[in-house]
């Protein structure tokens, strides 16, 4: 740089020592072709000059030139041109030696500066062997001039004065031929006052460049003759309406071409450097500044140091280096940032974002690097703190480190690369952050969803584009996330739930993230608390998918003690699509109220389990071939269940068990009379609608249970019909129909049955609650009632029925056994005991009124006796009153009237029974307490043979007799003895037995 100013300075020496030397009166056109021959001289490259040149020496010597011209030194186009250059001298100081010029002016200017890739300028001679290599060189090598070395030239500038220059409408261009780039400075105006070259000097004028125009500003201060061209005081100032910049200080030293310092202040530093090509955001950041620093430029480098001050607020610090002699320029800086709010950055007008390719471009224009530190960053609602960073550009890659920064109080690193070396950008880097806020988190997202907790973030991502939607659809990134003691809010689902406020919110979340791709699934595990239920969640699912509304391969398992749930299948952010399901739940009534789908309260609807195929949508829930269990009930089924104020559920079933004992108790219609005043409700009924169809293999109704069956089920509007096809119950078959209303005020129910060949003895069990009888029958019954309470449906039972056993037993007692044994205790009320009486058939019609059952055509027959009767069974109070005339076989197997009823009474569990004696006794207890003996003999007479009188008692006598005579001697003597010893014990049975009635009257 030195050497082409004094180079410039030379070629201005000699180009006017031959405007002098040239004779005073020959024609313009010599003068045209000498200045031609003396510039090319100079320069070594052609020189025109259109124009006329015309020469004058009265009263002033003046010339003027116009169309000049010539070549770069690099043999390239024409690096200077000028429409017209014009000088007057002053003839007088000439005879003392000196040389004294009054104006110059040189209007329309034009100099190229061209870069290639090597960094040489066009001004730059090309290197040829024997050619001069530099300006000095030409001179030295010119005739004459091998003796006059620079020193000799700058001599003859110390005799020279220039009072004026004026430059009118110049131009500078400057083209950089590896980035094809170009830069014009236009409209260039400036005044020159140089009254002597080693005296004080100034230029002032303007200049228009990035669409703005400059004000220049230069002083240049005296300095002694020996150092004409070096330390010379300078004040360079350049102005705009946006700012101002000042370098004052010392040029051409030995060491460098300035030294000094500088001062910049303005109101807008993004309008003060855009004027010099470099392009920020008109924002609140890039607006007033100030700025003070040291600067020291020499032939490669620019250095800045001791910077400090203010640009938009924000205190800055550091210095910089920039070295320009190489291939790309080199920028070496050190910046500490004070507070920046990124909000600043902001342009302070919206403009409407243009679709136009990213240009990087620059980035191959500079090698960088940087460390950058600020104490506080703000971003939104989070802070960064403590940010310390290097930024390195390289060969078109931009590379950011981020060493260390503390995002509201949690610590971080991180890296982004930018390479801008192919045609489509690519970005890439890491981000590791721990104990972050979440909120701040969300703010750095650009969100305002009202999230809090402590997130951590281990994330890798990459994308290229050169269009900013490019960059976002190629978007991909790998890690992980993490959340601890999070609160989620406005989750705007309480409407679902049955208008729960606490629905909007999710607390105490326990989470991570952890995904290969935004386009591969993302699974995630932890836990969290949902209206005070804490759930442990695993999920696996496409997230982009998701958010793009599309369906998604998705699998979803949530435990808690409420519920468990698993889901597999395909899904989408509106629901739930098909897939494997599975639900548990030790309440499926509790589950649907926490889920806002409350039901009638009611017994039953506890545990549930659901295993198979199912497609969940919002309004609906449809399940194929799945597995499932309620309370005690299992089976398979396919069917739907939709969505509503009342659900509707539609279904076919295939049930191992049907258990119906739950719903039942929950109404009180059971066999267990314990609470019979308590209230029953069939509201339950009322909680959904439903129709379905369905095989069992057993159901179940509190006691009772029934084998294979087909039924089909329609309940609607709280009332229930149940029809039974097929039924198999104890050991038979059957038919049957059940309606329950739950709907009115009073529940109503009806019942009809046929049943063919059931096992007699569970089914009475089951059904009433009589376990004493056994074999095989048919029964067929018809029965209503209305009630509020299980006593009021018993009470209010009525309809009618029939029954036939066959081939079976009364269990617990001997009928002809104890009718043929007549005791006290039988007088007293028999007990069922072990006992049991066979019989072949039992025959009966029955009617209920008002829940007790009369029946007056019963008929029992077996071997050894004969019955038939009439009675009542009370149902509400659980209790049997029977007449039956029995008829026993005698020793002889002929069926004898027994002469008295029999009494079956007492608790329907275990009721008294026993002969209506004490009736014949009370009638004639005054001559039994006269004639005790006459008394028994009418207890025996009611009994007839069955007491051993009669012709039977005295044929049994003769034959003993006979067989003791053909027995002889002593035989005979035994018997006698033994008939008198039988007459003995006949004696004292007569007087235990007589003792015994006479008690019995005696406490009557």
């Amino acid at each position: 740089m030195r050497k082409l100013l004094i180079g410039l300075l030379a070629l201005v020496v000699i180009v006017v020592g031959g405007l002098l030397a040239l004779p005073l009166f020959i024609s313009s056109d010599a003068v045209k072709n000498e200045l031609i021959a003396r510039i090319e001289a100079a320069t070594g490259q052609p020189v025109r000059i259109d124009g006329p040149v015309s020469v004058s020496v009265l009263p002033t010597a003046s010339l003027s030139a116009e169309g000049i011209g010539f070549g770069a030194a690099d043999g390239g186009s024409e690096a200077f041109t000028v429409d017209s250059v014009a000088f007057g001298l002053s003839l007088i100081p000439l005879i003392s030696g000196e040389v004294e010029i009054d104006a110059v002016t040189i209007e329309r200017p034009r100099i190229v500066v061209a870069v290639d890739e090597t960094g040489a300028t066009n001004w730059d001679p090309a290197p040829v062997a024997g050619d001069p290599q530099s300006i000095e060189a030409l001179i030295e090598s010119t005739p004459g001039g091998a003796e006059a070395p620079v020193a000799d030239a700058l001599t003859a500038l110390e005799r020279l004065t220039i009072r004026r220059v004026n430059i009118v409408d110049g131009t500078l261009i400057y083209q950089d031929v590896a980035s094809g780039t170009t830069e014009t400075v236009e409209a260039l105006t400036l005044e020159v006052s140089m009254p002597e070259m080693v005296g004080a000097g100034s230029a002032e004028g303007q200049f228009t460049w990035g669409g703005q125009t400059h004000q220049i500003a230069l002083s240049v201060g005296e300095r002694p003759v020996t150092t004409l061209l070096t330390n010379i005081p300078v004040e360079l100032t350049l102005g705009s309406a946006s700012g101002s910049a000042k370098l004052a200080g010392t040029a051409l030293t030995d060491t460098a071409l300035f030294t000094g310092g500088l001062e910049a202040s303005g109101d807008s530093l993004a309008g003060f450097l855009a004027g010099f090509g470099a392009a920020l955001p008109e924002a609140p950041a890039f607006a007033d500044f100030e700025l003070s620093g040291s600067v020291a430029i020499d032939d490669a480098n620019v250095l800045v140091e001791a910077l400090e001050g203010e640009i938009g607020g924000t205190a800055v610090a550091g210095g910089m280096r920039m070295a320009y002699d190489r291939a790309r320029p080199g920028i070496g800086l050190k910046l500490a940032l004070g507070r920046l709010d990124t909000a600043a950055l902001a342009p302070a007008e919206e403009t409407e974002a243009e679709d136009e390719p990213l240009d990087l471009s620059a980035l191959g224009l500079f090698d960088l690097n940087a460390d950058i530190t600020a104490a506080e960053i703000v971003l939104g609602d989070a802070t960064l703190t403590d940010l310390g960073a290097d930024v390195s550009v390289a060969g078109g890659v931009l590379t950011t480190t981020i060493r260390s920064v503390t995002v509201s109080g949690a610590p971080g690193n991180g890296t982004i690369t930018v390479d801008a070396r192919d045609a489509v950008p690519a970005i890439s880097g890491t981000l590791r952050l721990d104990g972050l806020d979440v909120g701040a988190l969300a703010a750095l997202a650009g969100t305002q969803a009202p999230v809090t907790g402590t997130a951590g973030l281990d994330v890798a991502f990459r994308t290229a584009g050169a269009m900013p939607d490019a960059l976002i659809a190629n978007l991909e990134a790998s890690g992980s996330a993490s959340l601890t003691d999070g609160t989620a809010t406005g989750l705007e689902i309480a409407d679902y739930v049955g208008g729960d406020a606490a629905a909007d919110r999710i607390d105490d979340i326990d989470v991570t993230a952890r995904f290969e791709s935004l386009g591969s699934p993302v699974s995630l595990d932890g836990a969290l608390t949902w209206r005070d239920e804490r759930f442990t969640i695993a999920a696996r699912a496409n997230a982009r998918a998701l958010v793009e509304g599309a369906e998604s391969e998705v699998s979803l398992n949530a435990s808690s003690n409420r519920v468990n749930f698993g889901f597999a299948g395909v899904a989408s952010a509106d629901g739930f699509g098909t897939g494997k399901v599975a639900i548990a739940t030790p309440s499926l009534r509790d589950l649907l109220a926490w889920i806002g789908q409350p039901i009638a309260p009611g017994g039953g609807l506890a545990a549930f389990s659901i295993d198979g195929t199912v497609a969940l949508a919002p309004d609906r829930f449809t399940f194929d071939k799945t597995a499932f269990s309620l309370d005690a009930s299992r089976g398979i089924g396919t069917g739907e269940i939709v969505f509503a104020d009342k659900p509707e559920v539609k279904a076919g079933l295939a049930m191992s068990v049907l258990d119906v004992t739950p719903y039942l108790e929950a109404s009180g219609a059971t066999t267990d009379a314990g609470s019979g005043d308590a209230a029953i409700d069939f509201g339950g009924l009322g909680a959904v609608d439903a129709s379905l169809n369905l095989r069992a293999e057993s159901i179940i109704a509190d006691t009772v249970t029934i084998g294979p069956s087909a039924l089909t089920v329609q309940l609607a509007g709280g009332a229930l019909e149940a029809s039974l096809t097929e039924m198999a119950l104890y050991e038979g078959a059957g038919t049957g129909a059940v309606r329950i209303d739950g709907a009115g005020g009073t529940p109503t129910v009806a019942a009809s049955f046929q049943l063919q060949d059931v096992a007699a003895g569970p089914f009475l069990t089951d059904a009433i609650g009589f376990r004493r009888v056994e074999g095989r029958g048919d029964f067929t019954f018809a029965l209503q009632t209305a009630g509020a309470s299980q006593s009021a449906l018993l009470t209010g039972l009525a309809g009618d029925g029939a029954m036939e056993i066959r081939n079976g037993a009364i269990l617990g007692i001997n009928i002809p056994a104890m009718l043929q044994n007549l005791s006290v205790n039988t007088l007293l009320g028999w007990r069922p005991g072990n006992d049991r009486t066979d019989f072949s058939e039992i025959n009966a019609t029955f009617i209920i009124a008002n829940g007790v059952m009369t029946n007056d055509d019963l008929v029992m027959a077996g071997p050894e006796f004969a019955l038939n009767g009439a009675g009542t069974i009370d149902l509400p109070a659980q209790s049997i009153a029977y007449s039956v005339n029995p008829q026993v076989a005698n020793r002889k197997g002929q069926l004898k009237d027994y002469g008295v009823p029999v009494r079956i009474e007492g608790p329907l569990g275990d009721p008294k029974i026993y002969p209506e004696v004490q009736g014949i006794i009370q009638n004639q207890v005054q001559g039994v307490l006269e004639d005790p003996e006459g008394a028994l003999d009418q207890i025996r007479n009611v009994g007839g043979d069955l007491f051993g009188g009669g012709d039977n008692k005295k044929d049994e006598k003769k034959a003993d007799k006979k067989k003791a005579d053909q027995d002889g001697g002593k035989k005979k003597d035994d018997n006698k003895k033994k008939s008198k010893k039988k007459d003995k014990k006949d004696g004292d049975e007569k007087e235990t037995l007589t003792d015994q009635v006479l008690d019995l009257l005696q406490n009557q």
